[in-house]
């Protein structure tokens, strides 16, 4: 007989044995699902991938952070972790932050010690109707990242840094 009198399989492993062992099982498997990224757009199962450009903007940076980038510096954006190529170009400009006067309309202004910061990078992913997929990941026109650039670091905490164009480098 295969299940004995003391209810073992086998007469060496006890059912309630096997039973914890397909519960473990499960939920290895279950986290395994959870946390796995997303294979959406996977350039392995798709299109080749394209030779791209990003631009990314943040208005209102202390100038020592945006002087810290320098061309070919690698770059990434923090929350994925996805790399967003080498910096190919980076323009310093006046810094821009609103605000409002004893009228309340809205006025533009700068502040000192801060600059704007433009930066390029050119890396590899496929441009889709809906935004550019990079790695597993998707990014938009628009988005609020957090970037690393080199050895900075360009958070929202100062101003929102956004991605400002994605287009196929020519």
């Amino acid at each position: 007989m295969i299940i004995s009198k003391e209810g073992k399989l086998f007469g060496k492993i006890s059912i309630v044995d096997i039973l914890v062992l397909l519960v473990i099982i499960a939920a290895v498997a279950g986290a395994s699902y959870k946390f796995a990224k997303s294979s959406t757009a996977s350039p392995i199962f798709s299109k080749q991938e394209d030779n791209i450009r990003i631009q990314f903007y943040q208005p209102e940076v202390p100038e020592f952070i945006a002087k810290a980038v320098k061309i070919g510096d690698p770059a990434r954006e923090a929350l994925q972790g996805t790399s967003f190529g080498t910096v190919s170009d980076i323009v310093i400009g006046e810094s821009v932050s609103w605000g409002a006067d004893e009228n309340g309309n809205s006025v533009k202004s700068s502040k000192e010690g801060y600059v704007s910061v433009l930066i390029t990078m050119d890396a590899k992913g496929i441009i889709g109707d809906n935004g550019v997929t990079i790695g597993k990941s998707i990014y938009h026109v628009g988005e609020t990242i957090t970037l690393y650039a080199g050895n900075a670091g360009f958070y929202s905490s100062y101003s929102p840094g956004r991605i400002s164009d994605i287009s196929i480098k020519e």
